[in-house]
């Protein structure tokens, strides 16, 4: 069977957020606000780290691609170098976050899937670049790395919570 590249970027995506989700339900139960203090540094929450992953894969794999952005208030309270545990205003609630990190990711999947290697070459619409690379395909091959840098920090905290984890 031959995948196009976006069909494998989103199929990447997809295992990705399986894994992500196997560390998440080693938190059931568990303080999903509690940061951690680690030699001197304080770990995101379970909590940030969630609703941050919904900010990113919404601008990574879905505003950078060229779709229409998942139009949810409190996201940019989550961006990149929003400021670690002060709570937004307006938090939303863990199962706000829960919704939106399902909705987002379809349509991330289903934005992906929809590009052709010409358009996954095409500079991004926002001009975001990693180094000097801007294309729609490094965005998405971002958001696949990004969450699974944020998934490392979910299986630590797991066992940081004595969870098994392998």
């Amino acid at each position: 069977m031959e995948y196009s590249s976006g069909k494998v970027l989103a199929t990447m995506m997809d295992e990705q957020r399986n894994l992500t989700r196997f560390y998440l339900s080693k938190l059931k139960g568990e303080d999903m606000y509690r940061e951690f203090e680690v030699n001197g540094y304080t770990t995101n929450s379970p909590y940030w780290i969630l609703a941050h992953l919904c900010w990113a894969e919404n601008m990574l794999a879905i505003r950078c691609l060229g779709a229409k952005d998942v139009e949810i208030p409190w996201l940019n309270d989550f961006k990149i170098q929003s400021i670690k545990g002060q709570k937004p205003a307006a938090q939303p609630s863990l199962e706000e976050v829960l919704s939106a990190f399902k909705q987002i990711h379809a349509v991330a999947l289903e934005t992906i899937e929809g590009l052709n290697d010409e358009e996954l070459n095409e500079e991004n619409p926002l001009g975001l670049a990693f180094g000097e690379n801007k294309s729609k395909r490094f965005m998405a091959m971002h958001a696949v790395r990004h969450e699974g840098t944020h998934c490392g920090q979910l299986s630590l905290i797991a066992k940081m919570y004595g969870k098994q984890t392998v």
